[in-house]
């Protein structure tokens, strides 16, 4: 159900603007929102539901505090649904309006499935896409391997306790609301797929950077008073590359949509988007799996309120061997795949320009 929220959420955003920086701004302010909330959740989240307990020193481990925690999400996702839903119908007479329309229920179930692959196979096509779909796909596993680990990592690997953990939290969503309103102008600055490349180094520095320098002994020991600072400034460089990644994402995803109109003759959002939508799903889905059959190869225990001092320490190296190089890999995958996008500040400016003409055709050949 959430899908049939989000990929329409998402599309909109392409058709709200066609100007290359009020996109990115656009996207921006989307996401600041959405961290904010994150932010406050998260607060919410181990200052009621997580709270250390006799029984359970690091509250996130009570089990019993889950079923409260999803009920009040579900309840803030469904009000905030309810907001965008009915704040954006004002925008439906400006859509863009597909002038291919009339073939989609034409005849049949049979020639709306024809037009839909024909779609696919179009999109396929589009350079850009494939590379940003390819990029989604490898991102996608990557955070979803690394969302899947870090309880691990930070309750055994770095021993922390819940306090700490929420420090960590509030320094990662921080420093991305902070630094989402600043990404326009290191796009205007740098350019959209320089900017990306940035977000990614960032990311993958600080992923990786403290595991690697720990399993090498180059990092503070896990009581040193040097621990917990040093983490938290990785959190905040981590929020720093993931408000870019997270802004110039959405920014390039609706410069493809003008760009394949360009080449399609046919505004195709929703296709687009839809298709990043089954990459976040898929893949993140893989990398919860690859997460847990490591966990399984390591032998980490999975018995009931373990303490980090319980686990031998050759199966906490192991689990840091996989956190650090294992995300590393689909991190430079990500490099690769998006060295082949290829639109510009320049192309997109003349796309808008051959768009224009066209459009002012069609509609006088209408009138």
């Amino acid at each position: 159900m959430m899908t049939f929220f989000l990929l329409p959420y998402l599309a909109l955003g392409a058709e709200l603007t066609e100007n290359y920086n009020d996109r990115t701004a656009l996207v921006a302010y989307r996401n600041m929102f959405s961290f904010v909330a994150a932010m406050i959740l998260s607060i919410v989240a181990f200052t009621v539901y997580f709270k250390s307990t006799d029984a359970y020193p690091q509250g996130q481990l009570n089990p019993a505090a889950y079923p409260a925690f999803a009920l009040t999400f579900a309840i803030v996702a469904v009000i905030a649904i309810l907001v965008s839903t009915l704040g954006t119908q004002s925008q439906i007479p400006f859509m863009h309006k597909n002038n291919s329309d009339k073939e989609l229920f034409a005849d049949s179930f049979s020639s709306f499935y024809q037009y839909f692959y024909k779609g696919l196979r179009e999109t396929l096509k589009n350079r850009s896409f494939l590379s940003i779909f390819l990029v989604s796909i490898t991102f996608f596993i990557l955070s979803g391997l690394q969302r899947a680990l870090v309880l691990h990592m930070n309750t055994y690997f770095w021993a922390l306790e819940t306090s700490q953990i929420q420090y960590m939290f509030y320094a990662f969503f921080s420093s991305t609301v902070l630094v989402i309103p600043f990404v326009k102008y290191i796009m205007n600055w740098l350019d959209k797929k320089r900017t990306m490349y940035l977000g990614l180094i960032i990311i993958l520095s600080s992923f990786v950077l403290p595991t690697i320098l720990r399993l090498i002994g180059l990092f503070p020991v896990n009581d040193s008073s040097w621990l917990l600072p040093v983490l938290i400034f990785s959190q905040i460089t981590t929020g720093f590359g993931m408000a870019i990644m997270v802004v110039g994402m959405g920014s390039i995803m609706a410069d493809i949509a003008d760009d394949q109109e360009l080449q399609t003759g046919k505004r195709q959002e929703g296709l687009i988007f839809s298709f990043i939508g089954f990459a976040s799903k898929a893949t993140s889905g893989v990398g919860h799996f690859l997460a847990g059959l490591a966990l399984s190869l390591i032998s980490f225990p999975t018995t009931e309120n373990i303490r980090p001092q319980d686990i031998p320490s050759d199966v906490i190296f192991n689990l840091g061997l996989v956190y650090g190089p294992s995300v590393l890999v689909f991190g430079l995958a990500c490099f690769y795949f998006f060295s082949f996008y290829n639109i510009t500040r320049k192309s997109h400016e003349e796309t808008l320009e051959i768009l224009s003409i066209r459009r002012s055709a069609a509609k006088k050949e209408s009138q």
